[in-house]
C-alpha cells in the first residue's frame, strides 16, 4: 500500500468512502459539502497531501478542482475494508469459546449482534456474557 503510515486513517477511510460515491469539491471551495458528510475541514485539508501524494485521490481543474478516488484509491479503501471485516469475523468466531461456556441464550446472541455488527468489541461482548455490562474499550 502507498500509504506512508502502511495503513488508513480513519479519517482517510471516511474520506475515501465518501470519494468512493461521488467526487467531492475542494474543500476550500464547498466546506458545507464536508460538514454534511461529518468531516472537518481543516483535517480534510491536512489529510489530502499524503492521499494526493500516495495517488490514492486525484484532484482535476488545478487546487480548487474536484478530488476523486484513483483506481488505486478504491483498490486500497477495499483492502482496508476486508481487513476490518476480517477482523470482526476472526473476532465472531473466537467468541464461540464464550458461547460453549454455557451463557444464557438471549444475553449471548445480544452480544453476538452487537459484536458480529463492529458495536462491540470482542472484549465488550465477552464482558457482557460474564457480568452483564459491557467493559473493555469501544471499537475503533
Amino acid at each position: 500500500m502507498l500509504v506512508p503510515s502502511g495503513q488508513l486513517s480513519p479519517l482517510q477511510q471516511h474520506l475515501l468512502r465518501e470519494m468512493d460515491l461521488c467526487d467531492l469539491p475542494a474543500p476550500e471551495t464547498a466546506p458545507e459539502s464536508y460538514a454534511a458528510r461529518d468531516l472537518d475541514t481543516e483535517e480534510v485539508q491536512d489529510a489530502l497531501p499524503t492521499l494526493l501524494w500516495s495517488g490514492l485521490v486525484e484532484q482535476r481543474g488545478g487546487d480548487q478542482g474536484t478530488l476523486r478516488l484513483t483506481p488505486l484509491g478504491a483498490a486500497v479503501l477495499r483492502e482496508a475494508e476486508c481487513d476490518a471485516l476480517t477482523a470482526r469475523l476472526s473476532a465472531v468466531a473466537s467468541f464461540a469459546d464464550t458461547v460453549s461456556q454455557g451463557a444464557p441464550a438471549r444475553v449471548t446472541g445480544y452480544a453476538l449482534k452487537r459484536l458480529a455488527d463492529g458495536t462491540w468489541t470482542l472484549e465488550q461482548a465477552q464482558s457482557y456474557v460474564r457480568t452483564g455490562h459491557a467493559g473493555g474499550s469501544a471499537p475503533s
